[in-house]
């Protein structure tokens, strides 16, 4: 049976949503800048880049258009949790 880990789960988001927003102002873009530019909110911008909202693959397709980049670019990074927290079998 798979369980929810509120704590992993959390300091994914962090860790991803702290990417996308080195992603975001390496390109001087603001997030209302990035929100004009795709089909999401500066809130929801704003959310996701804090770490405080699980966020839908769909959204991060919009994420990765509105930066004008391949959504593999999104994860080009060698994330801690990754390492972290392995799957034990």
């Amino acid at each position: 049976m798979i369980t929810m880990n509120k704590e992993r789960d959390l300091s994914r988001l962090v860790e991803i949503g702290e990417f996308l927003k080195e992603l975001r102002k390496n390109q001087g873009l603001s997030q209302d800048a990035l929100a004009a530019r795709c089909d999401l909110t500066k809130s929801n911008i704003s959310n996701i880049e804090n770490g405080k909202k699980d966020f839908t693959f769909t959204t991060f397709l919009e994420y990765a258009r509105g930066l004008g980049l391949q959504p593999k670019q999104l994860l080009d990074k060698d994330f801690m949790f990754v390492s972290k927290y392995s799957v034990e079998t």
